[in-house]
């Protein structure tokens, strides 16, 4: 049954001039704009920035364990083991098991590290470019804000 387009939701008509309504929603509108951003620097190298991240983070851990790489991402494991699949398809990473360790690891391939060497210099001229649209400040509030809501215990609604 439809209901009458003229009730009015009061809390809704409360928030309607608010500037800022969802956080949630600014969150992905700003990543949605900065994943455009990051892919026009990476257009042609044959990766999406979200998959660049990965690659760079597995450059640091050398090899690490499929669970402490979702971790250190902040993501579910299930969704990093989607994501680890996709780049070893491609031949970036590869998964193995460590003799006498039942948990899956995964590294950098060669040909991940060659595509790595390429991209690397692309994601810091974006990374550049994203800079010089805002002040150092402006630069240095946002990533404590973004790392701060990025560790926020989403199991705890007490807060």
């Amino acid at each position: 049954m439809l209901t009458d387009k003229t009730d009015k939701i009061p809390l809704l008509e409360d928030l309607r001039h608010s500037p800022h309504v969802c956080m949630a929603e600014a969150a992905r509108a700003a990543n949605r704009a900065l994943a455009r951003h990051y892919g026009a620097y990476l257009d042609g190298a044959g990766i999406a920035p979200g998959q660049a991240s990965l690659l760079m983070q597995l450059y640091y851990l050398q090899d690490t364990s499929v669970a402490d790489f979702a971790a250190r991402m902040r993501t579910e494991r299930t969704t990093m083991v989607r994501n680890i699949a996709a780049l070893e398809r491609t031949g970036q990473v590869e998964t193995f098991t460590p003799e006498g360790l039942r948990a899956r690891h995964v590294r950098l391939t060669d040909q991940g590290r060659a595509l790595l060497t390429d991209i690397v210099t692309r994601w810091n001229d974006a990374q550049t470019a994203l800079k010089a649209k805002l002040e150092a400040a402006q630069w240095d509030a946002l990533i404590s804000a973004l790392n701060m809501l990025g560790n926020i215990d989403t199991h705890n609604t007490n807060d």
